[in-house]
């Protein structure tokens, strides 16, 4: 229920106020200005329709009334309880992680993931080997002898006979850097983005990643198929029985199949596959590229309907017969967004988001370091790691302001970035310093600027403001007519009884008929069936009577009804009613019984009480708040707002 009242609440998200806006009203000593109005009233506006709410001077006293009660919540301290502010805290840092994510660029990322889902890739590559924090001579190297290579393959020589020759990638002797199909989450992200980004054919230029530098040449792409459920009955290659022949074994196994043998039976007795044979030769489901043998993929994927069987055929593995359990197309976008947002955030894309993010960060706040912070933190760590511990000393240096941050220019000194490395500097062991005071740099400059925009979101974005000012003000809203309407309405007994009796008339049940409805387009078939019951037939009797004579339908309906669900001036009586006649539509009202209207008993209707005494309460408590406060209207500007709308 809080929830669903923090939603309504938001109906009055409130604008940052300057003193040059036009003054719409002030309530005691809080200013409202026409701008915020304009928003919450064009943001509500389907809202106000549906609500009768559409002069702005109806909604005016609607705020006034919403801004009273929110003053009186912060009176009595309702935002001190420990409650609320764990509440707010826990929903602000849940608010904040959206404002820190580039919705533009995960989108982009989570689409372009899902079209290399849907279209797979084969290609080749060669590597040669850098460790990630190598030196820049060492780096230089590597780079030197990868963009040799690939000039040697444009040139003319045969990918695969290269790859085997020089490729650092161990398996690429025996396969010329071949690495099948893949699609997307397959392959590490950069990777996978120099495959999809260059053309079928073409060979990439050196791109980088934690294995080192790397060449790839995309050679065919395909559509998914989605995925396979099959069974299968496999014959061994090697037997321990001499007698034994597989692929004779395999071909008795075919034609027991097709004399009309099950084959969860075949597989049972037969499969040499001891992880399925007792599930009748089940396998998991699998996708393209997922198995080892390219063959039994194949296979498998051209069996068309559900319970087709295969030929025999071989792998490396044995002789093999397929059956086809199910299949499942490529899901839509729709679909799978949800999973491949939580991939693409677990993934080496994430990376691309968080860069994009410290990116804007770093314009924002106009990061700009000081020119001495990288030699001075060199000169603090050995040109080689050492074990040896860092002591940092008094130097005044450390004093120095590294960068600022924001309108009241934080600064963040050369200590705080030194003690930073040093807190990593035991567990980070690095070939080259120069690169672990950059990294490190980088790395603080990223953290502190991504906390610090977090601390200062409501300052840095009015939308994240209004947002949660909104959620503040609800949370208030909820407890204080908690506190002093919704439980006082259903606590206070006594003030329960007397509202109920001085209302009593408002709750007397009302006159109710049970009948059973008859429906027709038919006029004489109405007639007869009224008829039929004059004479004394029951309504199931009178139809099944009509239905045997006449093709035109006869609907039947048992219910309860009151005055109001009875055509104007339609008053019922025991027994049969006269034949009723609305545009081409014939009705005849069988009654067997009548409740007159009566008083009720509280506790008959207690909930419908309940609720409306607290309507009556939170009336009372407005207009109390109202008695005691200023309130005043500049009605230029509201007859300005009301000529804007109501024309």
């Amino acid at each position: 229920m809080k929830h669903l009242f923090l939603l309504i609440t938001f109906l009055f998200g409130f604008a940052s106020a300057q003193a040059q806006k036009d003054i719409l009203l002030t309530i005691n000593d809080e200013v409202v200005y026409s701008e915020e109005f304009i928003r919450v009233f064009e943001k509500n506006s389907d809202l106000i329709k549906e609500d009768a709410l559409s002069s702005p001077k109806d909604y005016l006293e609607l705020l006034i009334d919403y801004k009273l009660k929110v003053q009186e919540a912060y009176k009595l301290g309702l935002d001190k309880k420990k409650s609320y502010r764990d509440e707010i805290s826990a929903y602000r840092a849940q608010l904040a992680k959206s404002y820190l994510n580039d919705v533009k660029v995960t989108e982009e990322l989570v689409k372009e993931a899902y079209d290399r889902t849907v279209n797979e890739l084969n290609a080749r590559h060669i590597l040669i080997r850098l460790n990630p924090d190598a030196s820049p001579s060492d780096t230089l190297v590597a780079y030197q002898k990868i963009t040799r290579v690939r000039e040697r393959i444009i040139k003319g020589e045969n990918f695969e006979k290269v790859a085997r020759e020089v490729s650092e990638d161990p398996s690429a002797k025996k396969n010329g850097g071949n690495l099948g199909w893949f699609k997307a989450f397959k392959m590490v992200y950069p990777f996978e983005n120099a495959a999809y980004n260059t053309a079928i054919n073409e060979v990439s230029k050196p791109f980088r990643t934690s294995f080192g530098y790397h060449i790839v040449e995309p050679i065919a792409t395909r559509k998914s198929k989605g995925k396979v459920k099959v069974a299968h009955v496999m014959v061994a290659l090697n037997q321990n029985d001499s007698t034994i022949i597989p692929e004779q074994r395999i071909n008795e196994v075919t034609k027991l199949l097709k004399e009309g043998a099950s084959f969860e039976t075949l597989a049972l007795n037969y499969s040499d596959d001891r992880v399925s044979y007792r599930k009748g030769g089940k396998l998991e489901e699998f996708e393209q590229g997922q198995l080892r043998s390219a063959i039994f993929e194949e296979t498998a994927f051209s069996l068309e309907n559900i319970g087709d069987t295969s030929q025999p055929f071989k792998t490396e593995f044995g002789w093999h017969i397929l059956k086809l359990l199910s299949k499942t197309p490529i899901p839509s976008y729709q679909d799978v967004q949800s999973t491949l947002i939580s991939k693409v955030k677990r993934d080496a894309r994430a990376q691309v988001i968080s860069d994009k993010l410290d990116n804007n960060l770093r314009n924002r706040y106009n990061v700009i370091l000081d020119e001495g912070l990288e030699p001075y933190l060199e000169s603090i760590f050995p040109d080689k790691y050492s074990e040896t511990k860092i002591v940092l000393n008094n130097d005044p240096a450390l004093s120095n302001v590294a960068f600022t941050l924001g309108r009241n220019k934080v600064a963040y000194t050369y200590k705080m970035v030194a003690d930073y490395l040093l807190a990593s500097y035991p567990r980070k062991t690095y070939r080259n310093r120069s690169q672990f005071v950059k990294e490190g740099i980088h790395s603080f400059v990223s953290i502190v600027l991504k906390n610090y925009h977090l601390e200062h979101l409501e300052e840095e974005d009015q939308d994240f403001s209004d947002i949660l000012k909104e959620y503040k003000e609800g949370l208030l809203l909820f407890d204080l007519l908690e506190t002093n309407i919704w439980k006082k309405a259903q606590q206070d007994s006594i003030g329960l009884q007397e509202f109920f009796l001085g209302n009593k008339e408002d709750y007397r049940s009302v006159k109710t008929y049970e009948a059973t409805v008859c429906n027709t387009k038919n006029k004489s078939l109405a007639k007869k069936y009224r008829n039929l019951l004059s004479k004394g037939k029951l309504p199931e009797e009178a139809v099944l009577s009509l239905k045997s004579k006449h093709d035109t339908p006869v609907l039947l309906s048992s219910r309860v009804l009151t005055q109001e669900d009875l055509p104007e001036g339609q008053h019922l009586s025991i027994g049969v009613s006269d034949l009723i006649e609305d545009g081409d539509n014939f009705t005849v009202y069988y009654v067997t019984a009548i409740t007159e209207a009566k008083d009720q008993l509280l506790k008959d209707v207690k909930g419908i009480v309940i609720s409306d005494y607290q309507k009556e309460l939170e009336a009372n408590f407005v207009k109390n708040l109202r008695d005691k406060s200023v309130i005043t209207v500049n009605k230029e500007v509201l007859n300005t707002l009301i000529m804007k709308y109501e024309n």
